[in-house]
């Protein structure tokens, strides 16, 4: 009994260590790389091929939306959405590398 009690404490405390943290925009720019975030603003523009702006009231972000399939996501412009994913400073400018969108309206 006492070695699936800690077996099942490990794995929440495991899972804690992944968990996203919900931030703004600006909030978001001041992190360090790697951090998982969940923001939640309206996608304003298409910035190149997989990057959009993520927009909210504190500021904007470009986020990295893989398009593994090819696939036009120029209708998420204009929905307001909340994205989970990790921060990424390696060019010198803070962006989203999304690993989940959900939209909103």
């Amino acid at each position: 009994m006492k070695k699936a009690l800690w077996m099942m404490l490990a794995l929440l405390s495991t899972g804690v260590a992944y968990a996203s943290q919900t931030v703004t925009v600006a909030e978001a720019k001041n992190m360090r790389d790697d951090r998982h975030v969940t923001l939640t603003g309206t996608i304003t523009g298409r910035a190149d091929d997989d990057h959009y702006w993520l927009k909210d009231s504190t500021g904007r972000i470009r986020i990295d939306i893989d398009d593994d399939d090819d696939e036009d996501d120029s209708y998420l412009i204009g929905k307001k959405v909340r994205i989970t994913g990790e921060v990424d400073r390696d060019d010198g400018h803070s962006e989203i590398d999304v690993d989940r969108i959900f939209i909103l309206k």
